[in-house]
Formats: structure tokens, C-alpha cells, sequence
């Protein structure tokens, strides 16, 4: 793949990763993931959602560098993923709400 081809491909995919960030910050997975790692299922079941869909929202947020994955298949947080805790003094989870939320796609 030449560096044009990869400039598209990254620009095709961007939104995708944007709404994948967005939604592990809407959910509260990086706050949940900073009392220390989980498996998907304990994550899926302190937020009430699908537990099938869980695992892979969790290892999409890893391919992104915000999480990492452990053999046993629990999940934490990367130094990445530190930014987006709510309790974080440098957090951009209000960046994230609002530049990827429903309001900024509406317009």
C-alpha cells in the first residue's frame, strides 16, 4: 500500500475510530477499567449491556492503543487510555462527548 492509499484508508476510517472512542467514554468503560483490569463479561454486566458486543468494543478500543488485553482476556487501561478516566486532571472526556456526540454530526 503506497502512503496515498494509506492517507485514504485513514481518512475513510477515521469516523470509525472516533465513534469507537465515543462510545467506550459514553459508556464509562475507562472509568470502570481505572480500579484495575476486567474481563469483558464484568464489564458487560456493570453497565447492563450485550455481552457478546462487549468483547469486541473492548478489543476495538485496544487496536486503538486506549486499552490493552491481557492473555486471560481482562482488559486495562494504557497510558492513552489514562486521558479519557473523568477523574483524570488532564482528562479529554469532554472533548471526546462533544466533538464525536450527536450534537456536532447534526450540524
Amino acid at each position: 500500500m503506497n502512503e496515498s492509499h494509506h492517507l485514504v484508508m485513514d481518512i475513510l476510517f477515521g469516523r470509525w475510530r472516533s465513534q469507537i472512542l465515543y462510545a467506550g467514554v459514553k459508556l464509562g468503560v475507562f472509568n470502570t477499567l481505572s480500579a484495575g483490569p476486567k474481563r469483558a463479561d464484568d464489564v458487560a454486566s456493570e453497565f447492563n449491556l450485550n455481552r457478546p458486543l462487549t468483547y469486541p468494543l473492548l478489543r476495538a478500543l485496544a487496536s486503538l492503543g486506549l486499552l490493552s488485553e491481557a492473555a486471560d482476556c481482562s482488559f486495562s487501561l494504557t497510558p492513552s487510555g489514562e486521558f479519557l478516566r473523568a477523574d483524570h486532571p488532564q482528562t479529554l472526556r469532554g472533548i471526546v462527548l462533544l466533538e464525536d456526540g450527536p450534537e456536532h454530526y447534526a450540524v
